[in-house]
C-alpha cells in the first residue's frame, strides 16, 4: 500500500512522539533452592555457580576438587525472582513482551503467579508476551529451573525411545556426567577431555522488558555481495519484525548505509500486513547497491584494513519507531574446492585472493556460560593476542556456546575469519520432530544473530560427528543405515537448509573433518573422512616423534591438531596449595587429566627428546612444568611448519596444497593440562610465543629427509609480492657462538606457494664444521640455523633452526645464562627492555615475570648471541624495581635441572 504524503507526516510524528520502550531487568534478583531450600542474591544476566561463589555457600568451584564436590548443584531445581515496577506508559503499549536471550536451560517463566512461557533451549531467544499479566506498579517474576542433569537421564530413559543415541556416558577420565546430547545445552558443561563438569544453571544472557504498538526490529542480515562486473556491491538485507499478537501493522522500513565517503546511500520499503503469520513474524527484504568506490575493502590479518560500515535499519510503524544498527564489511569469500590430478583442493578466498588460515580452535570463554561473557577485557586480551601472533583465523569448536556480539565484533576489527561450527560434537544426536523443532529456533536465531559479521565466513555443521560414523567410535556399525540416516536429517536436511534460507550464499561444511564435496558424493558420511587428498583434518599422536615432521599428514587443510602441556607453577596455584600436587603421578594431576593416558603420553613424549631430572629432586615439578612447554610448542612448531611448507606444492602422492593450520587449542577454562597455548589465568605458555614466529608472514623452515636438510621459505602478505631475499643456513656448535660454514642463496618468493631455497647434504655440511667426521657423531655436537635476510643483511623472518638428533643423544654445553640487565623503555612504566647474556648457545631461554603480568616480545628462544634484547609489556603499570625483582631466566641446561 502507497502511503499518502498525510499519512507519512503522521507516521513521522508519531514516530517523533513515542517509541518502543526496553527496561532491563538487570541486577539483583534472588535464588532459592539447594539442600535447605535456601534463598540467597543473584546477580542476573548470571548463573547459579557464580551466585553461589559470591554468596558463601559454596567455595571456589575451580580450586581443588571443586566439579566433584558440587555436582549437587547440576541436580538442584533453583528459582530465580525478582520484582520490578511497570509504568502506566509501558502497560499501554499493545505488546509487552518480557525477552530472555539466554535460558540455560529448562525453565518455566511466571508473571505475579502466572505462567507465561518455558525454555528447553540454551542458545534461543525466547520472547513471552505479558502484557495480561502486567498491573502498573510492582510486579515479580520468577523463573523456576528443573535440573538439566535429570531432565537429560529422563530424555534418554524415556520408554518411547526405539534406540540408544551414544554415547550415553563420556569415558571414566573425564569425570563427567551422562546424555547431554539429549539436550540443547552446551555439551562441555557436562565435561570434556580439557575441562571440568559443571552443569550450569541460569538466566545467562540479556533480559528486557518491551514493550510497543506496531512491531520490533528483532534482527537485522545483510551481507554484501560482489556484482560480478566489479563496479558495485549488492548488499541484500533483511529486516525480521516481531509484531507480537496484533493482527494488523503497516508503516515502513529505511535502510540507510554510511560509506567512508561519507555518503549515505538509502532504501524503503512500505508495507501493510493483515493477519500476521509465522508466530507474528515479518521479513522485509530489500536491497542496497553500492558503488564499489564508496566503500573499502574488509581483509583478514595480514592482508589489508578492516573497514567497517554501519547499517541502520528504522522500522516506522503508525505509532512508533524502532531501530536497529548493524556493521558491516565488504568482502568476497569462497570455499574452492577444485578438481586436482588426486582429489579435491580444499582453501579460502577472500576478495579473490586465496589465504592460507593461520589461527586455532576455540573452546568457551568460561566453561560457567555467563562468566566473561561481555568482560572487554577478556576479549580485547585474547584477541590481540590471535592478532600479535598473526593468526588470521579462529574456529569456535562445536561443543561449546555460540559467542557474545563482543567477541564477533572484535574479530571483524582484528580481521580474525570466523568457522562457526554448530553447536554439536563428538557424538550422535535424536532426529524426533520436536528435537528438529527445537534445533531450527536455535539455527534460526544464531545465524539471524551472526551472519552480519565479516568476520564469519564459514558455517559447520558439528565437530567430528562423520568421523564417528564413519571410524565407529560408539559401536554403531550394526545399525549405520539408521544412525546415518539420522545424520543426513539433521545436518543436511535441517541445519543446511535453515542456514541458507536466511544466508542463501553462506558456506556450509556439514562436519568437520570432512572430506567436503567427496563427503557430499558419499552420502555425507564419506568411507575415510579426514582423507589427506581431500577437505580438512584432525591430526593426534601422542606415541610417535613430534619433533619429526614425518610423523605429520600432509592434508589439504589441517583444522584440528595439538600437544598437551601444563601451565605455570604461579597459575597451578590457584588451583591447588600443595606443591606436591603438580607431580605428574600425583593423586591430584590424576584428577584434573582428564585426557585418557594422559599424564603418562606427556612423560614419554618429553623423555623421548631431553632429559627430565630425577623425580625425587627438589626441582622436578618446576622442570617438568617448563619441560612440557617446551614438548609443547616445539612440537606444534615443527608441525605447522610442515603444513606451511606444502603450500602451493604436492609430493608424489598427490598430497599438499596444504592451505589451513589451525591448533587446538587457544584457550583454557581451568588449570589443568591441556592443549591450549594461553593458560586459565591469562599467562601465555611457550606455544603462543612460538604462534608468533611459525605464524610470521615470512619464515624459513627446513626438514631432514634422509641425509638431506631441505630449507623452504613460506610468505602469506600482499604487501611485497614477489621480492627476492637472501636465504641463510650456518652451522653452530653447541658449546661455540660462532657460526660456521654459512651457506647463502638468493630466493624469490611466492605469495601463493612454498618456495624451496636450498638442499645440503647434513653430513657434508656438518663435516666441513668440523662437527666431527662421522655423520652420528656429528650431528649431536652441531644443529643448523637458518635465516632470511634483505639486501642489506637485515632479518626478515624469525630465526629458525634444524636439531639432526634428539636433544637427549647430544652433547649440549652448560651455558652461563643470566639476566643482564632490565630497563625502562616508556614514561608509563609498561614497557620494558630485558637483556639476557649467554656464552655458549642456549636453548629454549625463558624469560618469567611471576606476579608480575604481561608478556615478552620473544620468549622460549634459542640464544646464538652472547647477548639478546627482548621487549616486557606489562598489563599495568609497574616500577621498574619491582620488575627488576621479579624477572627469572631459565633454559634447557639449567644446573637445577641437571
Amino acid at each position: 500500500m502507497v502511503l499518502s504524503c498525510t499519512k507519512f507526516l503522521l507516521l513521522l510524528l508519531a514516530s517523533l512522539v513515542n517509541g518502543v520502550i526496553r527496561q532491563r531487568l538487570h541486577g539483583d534478583w534472588k535464588v532459592t533452592g539447594g539442600p535447605n531450600d535456601t534463598t540467597i542474591n543473584a546477580i542476573v544476566p548470571g548463573g547459579i555457580f557464580s551466585d553461589l561463589m559470591k554468596a558463601g555457600q559454596i567455595g571456589d568451584i575451580f580450586h581443588g576438587f571443586g566439579d566433584s564436590n558440587y555436582t549437587w548443584v547440576g541436580l538442584t531445581n533453583w528459582t530465580y525472582s525478582t520484582t520490578f515496577t511497570v509504568s502506566e506508559k509501558l502497560l499501554s503499549r499493545r505488546v509487552v513482551f518480557v525477552v530472555f536471550e539466554g535460558l540455560d536451560t529448562f525453565a518455566t517463566v511466571s508473571v505475579n503467579g502466572q505462567e507465561v512461557g518455558s525454555s528447553e533451549n540454551m542458545f534461543v531467544r525466547y520472547n513471552f508476551n505479558i502484557k495480561d499479566q502486567l498491573h502498573v506498579g510492582v510486579n515479580e517474576i520468577s523463573v523456576q529451573f528443573a535440573s538439566a542433569v535429570t531432565r537429560a537421564e529422563e530424555l534418554a530413559k524415556d520408554p518411547s525411545n526405539k534406540y540408544v543415541i551414544p554415547p550415553e556416558c563420556p569415558v571414566p577420565e573425564y569425570k563427567g556426567i551422562c546424555y547431554v546430547n539429549r539436550i540443547r545445552k552446551m555439551q562441555a558443561s557436562f565435561a570434556w577431555d580439557w575441562g571440568p563438569a559443571f552443569a550450569s544453571v541460569g538466566i545467562w544472557e540479556r533480559v528486557e522488558l518491551v514493550g510497543f504498538d506496531d512491531a520490533i526490529i528483532e534482527y537485522v542480515v545483510a551481507t554484501p555481495l560482489k556484482n560480478p562486473g566489479d563496479d558495485f556491491w549488492t548488499v541484500p538485507v533483511s529486516v525480521y519484525l516481531n509484531a507480537g499478537e496484533i493482527a494488523t501493522i503497516s508503516g515502513r522500513v529505511d535502510v540507510t548505509l554510511q560509506t567512508s565517503k561519507d555518503v549515505d546511500i538509502r532504501t524503503t520499503s512500505l508495507l501493510k500486513l493483515n493477519d500476521t503469520v509465522d508466530e507474528f513474524e515479518i521479513t522485509v527484504t530489500t536491497t542496497l547497491l553500492v558503488p564499489s568506490d564508496e566503500v573499502s575493502t574488509w581483509w583478514p590479518n595480514g592482508y589489508g584494513t578492516q573497514s567497517i560500515y554501519p547499517l541502520e535499519v528504522t522500522f516506522v510503524g503508525e505509532h512508533e519507531q524502532d531501530m536497529n544498527t548493524v556493521l558491516i564489511g565488504f568482502r568476497t569469500v569462497e570455499l574452492v574446492q577444485e578438481k586436482l590430478a588426486q582429489g579435491l583442493s580444499f582453501y579460502y578466498k577472500v576478495n579473490q585472493v586465496p589465504i592460507f588460515a593461520k589461527g586455532a580452535n576455540a573452546i568457551p570463554i568460561s566453561i560457567l556460560p555467563e562468566r566473561d561473557r561481555d568482560d572487554f577485557f577478556v576479549h580485547y586480551s585474547l584477541f590481540e593476542s590471535m592478532k600479535s601472533a598473526y593468526m588470521n583465523m579462529l574456529r569456535v569448536w562445536g561443543g561449546g556456546v555460540y559467542n557474545s556480539e563482543l567477541f564477533y565484533s572484535l574479530a571483524d576489527d582484528n580481521g580474525i575469519m570466523i568457522w562457526q561450527d554448530f553447536m554439536f560434537a563428538c557424538a550422535l544426536y535424536p532426529t524426533d520432530d520436536a528435537y528438529l523443532k527445537n534445533v531450527i529456533k536455535e539455527v534460526r536465531h544464531q545465524v539471524r544473530r551472526l551472519a552480519s559479521h565479516p568476520s564469519v565466513v564459514i558455517w559447520a555443521g558439528n565437530n567430528e560427528n562423520e568421523a564417528v560414523l564413519a571410524q565407529d567410535w560408539y559401536d554403531t556399525r550394526d545399525n549405520f543405515t539408521t544412525y546415518k540416516n539420522d545424520y543426513v536429517k539433521l545436518y543436511v536436511d535441517v541445519v543446511q537448509p535453515t542456514l541458507l534460507e536466511i544466508v542463501p550464499n553462506a558456506t556450509y561444511l556439514t562436519s568437520s573433518p570432512t572430506n567436503g564435496l567427496e563427503s557430499d558424493g558419499e552420502g555425507h558420511v564419506a568411507q575415510n573422512p579426514g582423507d589427506s587428498l581431500y577437505g580438512d583434518v584432525h591430526f593426534y599422536s601422542y606415541k610417535d616423534d613430534s619433533w619429526a615432521p614425518e610423523t605429520f599428514p600432509i592434508p589439504r587443510f589441517a583444522s584440528e591438531f595439538g600437544y598437551q602441556s601444563m601451565p605455570s607453577i604461579e597459575s597451578w596455584l590457584t588451583a591447588t596449595d600443595n606443591l606436591e600436587d603438580l607431580k605428574p603421578d600425583s593423586a591430584f594431576m590424576d584428577y584434573r587429566q582428564h585426557h585418557p593416558g594422559g599424564n603418562d603420553e606427556n612423560v614419554n613424549l618429553i623423555e623421548l627428546q631431553m632429559r627430565l631430572p630425577d623425580p625425587s629432586s627438589e626441582n622436578y615439578v618446576k622442570a617438568f612444568i617448563y619441560f612440557s612447554q617446551i614438548l609443547q610448542a616445539q612440537s606444534m612448531k615443527v608441525q605447522t611448519e610442515h603444513y606451511r611448507s606444502f603450500k602451493g606444492r604436492v609430493n608424489e602422492n598427490g598430497e599438499g596444497n596444504t592451505m589451513g593450520a589451525l591448533y587446538w587449542q587457544l584457550n583454557d577454562v581451568w588449570v589443568a593440562p591441556t592443549w591450549s597455548g594461553i593458560d586459565f589465568t591469562g599467562r601465555w605458555k611457550m606455544l603462543q610465543y612460538f604462534a608468533k614466529e611459525f605464524f610470521s608472514p615470512m619464515i624459513v623452515t627446513g626438514r631432514l629427509t634422509d641425509e638431506n636438510l631441505e630449507v623452504y621459505a613460506i610468505y602469506d602478505s600482499l604487501e611485497l609480492p614477489n621480492i627476492t631475499v637472501k636465504g641463510l643456513v650456518q652451522v653452530y656448535k653447541w658449546e661455540s657462538l660462532e657460526s660456521l660454514v654459512p651457506v647463502e642463496v638468493p630466493v624469490t618468493l611466492d605469495l601463493y606457494k612454498s618456495v624451496p631455497v636450498t638442499t645440503i647434504h647434513a653430513p657434508t655440511a656438518l663435516q666441513t664444521a668440523g662437527c666431527g667426521g662421522d655423520y652420528a657423531v656429528a650431528k649431536t655436537k652441531c644443529f643448523f640455523h637458518l635465516q632470511l635476510l634483505d639486501q642489506d643483511n637485515k632479518n626478515l623472518a624469525p630465526f629458525n633452526y634444524v636439531f639432526p638428533e634428539k636433544l637427549k643423544n647430544c652433547t649440549l654445553a652448560n651455558p652461563t645464562v643470566k639476566i643482564e640487565s632490565v630497563g625502562t623503555v616508556d614514561l608509563l612504566n609498561k614497557i620494558f627492555d630485558v637483556t639476557v647474556s649467554t656464552d655458549a648457545v642456549a636453548l629454549f631461554v625463558w624469560l618469567d615475570s611471576h606476579d608480575v603480568r604481561g608478556v615478552f616480545s620473544e620468549n622460549g628462544f634459542l640464544q646464538v648471541s652472547p647477548r639478546k634484547t627482548v621487549n616486557f609489556t606489562a598489563d599495568s603499570a609497574v616500577p621498574l624495581k619491582e620488575l627488576q625483582a621479579a624477572v627469572t631466566v631459565t633454559h634447557l641446561r639449567d644446573p637445577a635441572y641437571l
